[in-house]
């Protein structure tokens, strides 16, 4: 299969929305929270864009309840979008960069969410490093 090169950049970075529920239980320092990460890619074929929605449930593990949840998103913008147009409803991006686009975005969400908890009573919860090939989907629904 021939190999596509895709010209792309970073256009805009979004937050979305910002929860964060009171815990009804006191919390101690060495408590653990389970993440919930769902990731959408919608395009905008028009614009030659690409926005990846990054949302992100922290459940906390002893109580079940979700402490925080943030949502994201990172525009790009890719120079060379018609290389990846089907006659279909659907854009096929190569796996490799969906993974690339994957893994800014979750980067990016970790240093909103590290900025935003700051001096909540989440300051001290880091987004783990995650697999971004776990979250390839591989086909992207066309706006």
């Amino acid at each position: 299969m021939e190999q596509l090169n895709v010209s792309f950049k970073l256009k805009g970075i979004e937050l979305n929305a910002l929860n964060l529920n009171q815990p009804k239980i006191p919390l101690n320092s060495e408590r653990g929270y389970s993440f919930n990460i769902d990731v959408e890619h919608r395009i905008n074929l028009e614009e030659k864009l690409v926005i990846v929605s990054t949302t992100i449930d922290l459940i906390h593990e002893a109580d079940k309840q979700i402490h925080a949840s943030i949502k994201t998103s990172c525009i790009f913008l890719v120079e060379n979008m018609q290389d990846f147009n089907s006659a279909s409803d659907f854009v096929k991006l190569p796996d490799q960069f969906i993974v690339t686009l994957n893994s800014i975005s979750l980067s990016t969400t970790r240093g909103i969410m590290f900025s935003q908890f700051k001096g909540t009573f989440m300051h001290n919860v880091f987004l783990p490093i995650v697999n971004p090939t776990a979250l390839n989907t591989g086909k992207t629904f066309v706006e």
